[in-house]
């Protein structure tokens, strides 16, 4: 029995929203977005100054190691398709099964990237994919508090990672000093031209055992989000944020 408080939507009133729906998933739309954002990217780059500080280390890590994961706060990705070199060693991010994720996808594919969808329920074989591809000498990055929060606390994909491969772990810091903060549950960093922009890479020094009970996952997790924090304010000071 329909509760007369409630007023049902004909089909024509529901059309207008799927219809939306249906041009928000259309993949040339992604690829459009992901060109342009690549190519605002690129613009920032040549009309700003950029400072580059411990990727040395990276390349060290990467020769002696054959692949690293590279971890960063969710808040700074726009940059992440220069948090790895692609053009010296192959480089893959993991991004979400969403639209965000998958115009995130066009974007890092301009730079050489392979990418690999997360799904958002299960994801176990693609755990299993990307420790493969550390062992085969493909690098990972991946946004440790996405793609949805909480902000700034660490999934433990990348301690399992590390664990399982024996791979360093590097924290990469991101920042601007004059920005526009994007209406999203992190407030993502979007990069003026004509600004001051620095990228900051640090080892992250924790031992990591091969096995590991919750609690050390958990401490590990909390340990590699202080260091985190730590690039990332050390970036905001380079890019005279304070």
């Amino acid at each position: 029995m329909t509760d007369p408080g409630v007023r049902r939507m004909s089909p024509a009133m529901t059309k207008p929203r799927t219809l939306r729906r249906r041009i928000a998933d259309w993949p040339p739309l992604h690829e459009a977005a992901g060109r342009f954002l690549a190519g605002w990217l690129r613009l920032v780059r040549l009309t700003s100054r950029w400072s580059e500080d411990g990727y040395g280390a990276v390349e060290a890590a990467v020769a002696e190691h054959g692949a690293v994961i590279l971890v960063f706060w969710h808040q700074r990705t726009f940059a992440t398709p220069y948090v790895f070199d692609t053009a010296k060693a192959p480089g893959r991010s993991l991004n979400a099964d969403t639209r965000p994720g998958s115009i995130a996808r066009a974007m890092l594919h301009r730079f050489g990237y392979s990418t690999t969808r997360f799904p958002k329920q299960g994801g176990m074989a693609v755990m299993r994919e990307v420790l493969t591809g550390l062992k085969q000498g493909v690098s990972i990055g991946i946004a440790v508090d996405g793609p949805s929060g909480p902000e700034r606390v660490v999934k433990p994909f990348a301690v399992q990672w590390a664990r399982a491969s024996g791979k360093p772990v590097f924290v990469f810091g991101f920042s601007a000093r004059s920005y526009w903060s994007w209406p999203t549950w992190d407030r993502l960093m979007f990069p003026k031209p004509f600004t001051r922009i620095a990228l900051v890479w640090r080892p992250w020094e924790a031992e990591v055992p091969r096995r590991l009970s919750d609690q050390e996952a958990a401490e590990l997790s909390a340990d590699l989000g202080r260091a985190l924090d730590a690039v990332t304010a050390e970036a905001d000071h380079q890019a005279g944020r304070g």
